[in-house]
């Protein structure tokens, strides 16, 4: 909007504004805004109003180097109050190829940026260059947001379930999540950041990147990446841990189905020794006697003895593997990585008993006497 009267005189209607506390003729200034554009209410049946984000543009003429508004001027401007400052204690920046000029004015802050003396379509640039500024904010309080909400939901995971299924299912879905996130992050917010590409002119690229670094845009992005990236390493680490509940619930269900086989199998096998043997056309085979009969004795000794022999290679190796794990587990590792270090780079092994230091001497040792004269 054009503004007549001087730059001081404009304070109040800023502030006005950056409040959206304005009315044409009687209307609010979100109202008007979401007519223009046709914004429709949302299912509450309100009309959605202006985002947190904003940032104001102020554009002055200058046409000589009087004309140039003094910096308390530009202050209180971008302060958006009528008060003096004291300059080292600002956050106003002013890029190089918008002062370089005696006529032309370029100040930035956080929230109001003020050009003079400037071209029509470097204006109209600047005014791209916040739009995207200001978009970018606002994508990146969301994906904020939504993190947190993901984080919630981390917390909160293994509250009401009771299989790693469940869990699983969770994860993945937050790993989903976090990965458009992150895709949204790169494209919208950081690439964003990026102007000279699109607007090849040394002001307008000069201003986008001042805008970007007073409105903090960057610093912001860099450590909501790290809080995607440090929620997709703490959902890795859970899901390891759930694959290894699911590796310890696999290797159960495999022992239970073993031993049942195992003894399905000896049972098995042992009646098919046994019954192949009667059912052998010998004359070992007396039809007239019962096969619980002492005749049968040596039968029933040969199929002891190798089932006996049988669960005697079994013991064996169980006995062998037990003593390989604690043969490996008193091999000293730290011990052995001193024999490198000493080995490879000639440093003295600190371990008692074994060595000592150079020219330290032992406690039981005699001191050493002086001669006498």
């Amino acid at each position: 909007m054009d503004v007549p009267g001087s730059l001081v005189d404009t304070i109040p209607l800023l502030e006005d504004l950056y409040y959206a506390n304005v009315q044409c003729g009687g209307t609010p200034l979100e109202r008007i805004a979401a007519d223009r554009i046709g914004c429709v209410p949302n299912g509450d049946g309100v009309i959605p109003g202006f985002l947190p984000e904003r940032h104001q543009l102020v554009f002055h003429s200058v046409r000589t180097a009087e004309e140039v508004p003094a910096d308390d001027v530009v202050q209180r401007l971008i302060y958006r109050t009528n008060l003096p400052y004291r300059p080292e204690h600002s956050s106003i920046q002013f890029p190089a190829e918008l002062n370089r000029r005696p006529t032309t004015v370029g100040a930035l802050g956080p929230y109001v940026s003020v050009l003079c003396g400037h071209q029509d379509y470097l204006e109209n640039c600047v005014l791209l260059s916040a739009v995207q500024a200001v978009g970018a904010a606002a994508r990146l309080r969301e994906i904020r947001d939504v993190t947190n909400s993901y984080v919630q939901r981390f917390r909160t995971r293994s509250a009401d379930q009771r299989s790693t299924r469940e869990r699983r299912s969770t994860l993945e879905a937050i790993s989903n999540g976090l990965s458009q996130l992150e895709l949204e992050l790169s494209y919208s917010v950081e690439a964003g950041g990026d102007i000279g590409t699109l607007v090849p002119a040394l002001r307008v690229e000069s201003f986008h990147n001042a805008l970007f670094s007073t409105m903090g845009l960057t610093e912001r992005a860099a450590i909501i990446g790290q809080m995607l990236s440090r929620l997709g390493n703490a959902i890795n680490a859970e899901l390891t841990s759930v694959e290894s509940a699911e590796q310890r619930a696999a290797d159960r269900r495999r022992i239970r189905t073993v031993v049942a086989v195992t003894f399905v199998t000896t049972v098995t096998a042992t009646l098919g020794l046994l019954f192949g043997f009667f059912g052998v056309n010998a004359s070992q085979v007396d039809g007239q006697r019962s096969m619980f009969d002492e005749y049968y004795a040596p039968v029933y000794a040969l199929i002891s003895v190798i089932l006996a022999v049988g669960f005697l290679i079994f013991a064996g190796m169980l006995l062998h593997e037990r003593w390989s794990e604690r043969r490996e587990r008193g091999v000293h590792v730290w011990e052995g990585v001193h024999r490198i270090l000493e080995r490879e780079f000639g440093s003295v092994l600190l371990t008692p008993g074994t060595r000592r230091l150079p020219g330290a001497r032992r406690p039981d040792a005699p001191g050493t006497r002086t001669a006498a004269r």
